[in-house]
């Protein structure tokens, strides 16, 4: 079993074709509190990796408390793929729109959790931070983090991924006001800086 990636809530394991996502303790938090959090995320992640709609790892297991295991996906991240091919933006909106429109928020929209697997498709990762969400105001946010990434990744092709992106994500339901609520977003987001 071999390390790939710490963040602050988990740390990520490859071991054969499978990934293990390994919740971490708090020791900050008292440890009856700890474990209770841990245990309803990592519920949280196992449940939505059953119901999303879109090609994503497969749970393979969950021991309902720290650990998940799940299908390892092979292929490059977006975020090595998408300045040479801004175009893949537009199956990103389609995906989000998928998503969307099954009332799922991912939370942490960027090319470093997008897949471009072995067979050109791509593929959605880290649900860690995913929840389920009636409101335009989630996907409006959810945009925002996207559009944020692009401008910080891909601020080479930004205006082109970000109008195919659009194309792409104009299927889902309630579309213009998601649009006017992501104007909102923004605005707030524009009034802290100063």
């Amino acid at each position: 079993m071999r390390e790939i990636a710490r963040g602050a809530e988990a740390v990520l394991y490859e071991h054969k074709d499978t990934i293990i996502k390994h919740r971490l303790k708090k020791t900050y938090r008292l440890k009856e509190l700890d474990d209770e959090l841990r245990k309803q995320r990592t519920r949280k992640e196992a449940r939505l990796l059953e119901k999303i709609p879109i090609l994503h790892p497969a749970l393979i297991h969950s021991d309902n408390k720290e650990k998940i295991v799940m299908q390892k996906i092979k292929g490059e991240k977006l975020r090595e793929v998408l300045d040479k091919k801004p175009e893949l933006a537009k199956k990103i909106g389609e995906l989000v729109t998928e998503i969307h429109n099954h009332e799922i928020i991912h939370g942490d929209l960027t090319t470093s959790n997008m897949i471009l697997n072995k067979e050109g498709k791509i593929v959605f990762i880290d649900f860690g931070l995913s929840f389920h969400s009636h409101k335009i105001e989630d996907k409006a946010v959810d945009i925002h983090l996207f559009k944020q990434a692009l401008n910080s990744k891909h601020h080479q092709v930004y205006d082109k991924a970000l109008k195919a992106f659009l194309e792409g994500y104009k299927k889902v339901n309630k579309y213009q006001e998601i649009l006017k609520r992501l104007g909102k977003v923004e605005m707030r987001g524009r009034y802290r800086k100063e």
